[in-house]
């Protein structure tokens, strides 16, 4: 037999899916771009948007999210440095076992203006070049990216001052 409680849950959590559903749509466009410019790779920033959807639904469904766009941001966020500390270990591991003979050597000689700043970006450590994206792609204030990234507003101005000191640096020594 069903009870009035159990309709009333289950109207509950249809209308949680529903809006689940909605905001996926509404989210995934921008947060795949954040994540493509965060990581450089299309593929893998599609994966990281479809897990950071799937972690995010159970916390949803159970209602420990107020700020959905916001909290999807902040745990794609959290994905890629993941995904960036787990592929900067798989490199020094195989560093340590093997010399790469590509060092150094340049591929692209005719690159544009574009392609060495987007280069450069990729070069800079995982946490000021998020703090880059997120500050001057994603337009967000200190505040924002400081909440996002868990951070005090002095250390997203103290990243984002030594990550565009280093691009300008980078990009300066390539002319």
């Amino acid at each position: 037999m069903t009870t009035m409680m159990s309709v009333v849950r289950e109207a509950s959590h249809a209308g949680e899916t529903e809006r689940f559903v909605r905001a996926v749509g509404t989210e995934q466009r921008r947060l795949a771009g954040l994540a493509y410019v965060l990581c450089g790779d299309r593929a893998a920033a599609e994966d990281l948007v479809a897990e950071a959807f799937a972690r995010v639904w159970p916390k949803w469904r159970a209602g420990h999210v107020d700020d959905l766009p916001a909290y999807l941001r902040r745990a794609l966020v959290n994905l890629v440095q993941g995904r960036h500390r787990r592929r900067l270990l798989e490199r020094r591991e195989i560093a340590r076992r093997t010399v790469d003979w590509r060092d150094g050597q340049r591929f692209e000689p005719g690159v544009e203006m574009r392609g060495e700043l987007w280069s450069a970006l990729l070069r800079l450590p995982v946490e000021q070049r998020t703090v880059i994206v997120l500050r001057h792609v994603e337009d967000l204030s200190e505040e924002e990216t400081a909440a996002v990234l868990n951070v005090r507003p002095g250390t997203v101005k103290s990243r984002l001052a030594r990550g565009l000191a280093t691009l300008r640096a980078e990009l300066e020594g390539e002319r």
